[in-house]
This record gives structure tokens, sequence and C-alpha cells, in this order.
């Protein structure tokens, strides 16, 4: 039996909002993880999915499917997401109300940006991001969070900056066999 690992975006937990909101197309739920866990939950989940692709190195670079991306590619855009989200981040808390810049996750593997990361470097690379992220959100006074930004992913509208920090649930590998 051949084993792989993929992400499960439907175990993906969020930051605590005013209203209860799930994404039609993943099942991504706000609401379920409060302020005070964003930063552990994300570093934990970094970690686990590091401990995975390197312990899976041969493995991670194989796409279940031709259109699903590969554990190791998940992973690098996971590094990025938490990039991005520290830049805005920043950016929410200089400027009233800033548009975000997409992200272009799909166009990343397009270009081919993801193609030399190699298993140990984003391994290491995402626990840095995630720590990165971690710390800085630590260090953002609560009220802070209430800032609002103009958001592009899943719909363009005004989010808070707390909305924006949706932690990563440490559950979010999920094994699957073929």
């Amino acid at each position: 039996m051949k084993r792989r690992f993929s992400l499960n975006v439907r175990g993906v937990a969020a930051a605590t909002v005013s209203v209860m909101e799930t994404c039609e197309d993943c099942g991504f739920a706000w609401g379920q993880v409060g302020r005070d866990e964003i930063a552990s939950r994300s570093v934990a989940a970094a970690q686990q999915i590091a401990k995975v692709i390197s312990a899976n190195a041969d493995r991670a670079l194989v796409r279940p499917t031709p259109e699903r991306w590969s554990a190791l590619e998940y992973a690098a855009h996971l590094r990025d997401v938490f990039l991005t989200i520290r830049d805005r981040l920043v950016i929410g808390r200089v400027k009233d109300e800033p548009g975000s810049k997409p992200m272009y996750r799909d166009k990343r593997l397009g270009l081919g940006l993801y193609a030399a990361d190699t298993a140990t470097d984003v391994a290491t690379e995402v626990v840095a991001a995630a720590n990165m992220l971690a710390r800085l959100f630590d260090a953002i006074d609560p009220q802070q969070l209430d800032r609002v930004v103009q958001c592009g992913f899943p719909d363009r509208t005004s989010r808070t900056l707390l909305w924006i920090t949706s932690p990563i649930s440490p559950r979010i590998l999920e094994r699957t066999s073929d």
C-alpha cells in the first residue's frame, strides 16, 4: 500500500470573529479558535508539517493527482501564507483600511517558484515563517487587531487584522492511502 500525505483544508481552524463564517469551497470556519491560541497553533502546525515532509522527503514531492499539490508544495505555500499575513499585519497597523495585493497562490506553482524547494529547506522555512508571524502577532495590542483591512480572499471585502491571522490547525495534515 503506497502512502502519501496531503493537507486537509477542512482541518483548518480559525480565529474568533464576531460572526461565525464558513468558506463554502473548503469548509474553513472562522470563530473556532480564540485569539490566545492563534500563535501557538500556527507554530505547532508548521512544526508538524516540517516533521512530516522531512521524514518523507521523497514522498512529499509526489502529487496524489496531477491537479492536487504535493505535500511539499502545500508546505511551501503555507510558508508563503505566513509571510504574506505577517506583511499584511504590519501594513494594517500602519495604514488605515489598506488594500491587499493578491498572493497569486496558483501562479507561484505555474511560474516554477517552488521547483527548486527541497524538503529540508521548506521544513526550516515554514517553521521560521510561523515563528516570525507568531512573534509579531503576540506583540500586537489586542485592540489593534480590530483594525480593518481590505481582503481579497475568499472574496473582496473588509476584514479585521484578527480575521486575517486565522491559525492553521495542527490537524492540517491528513494521511491518505491508495
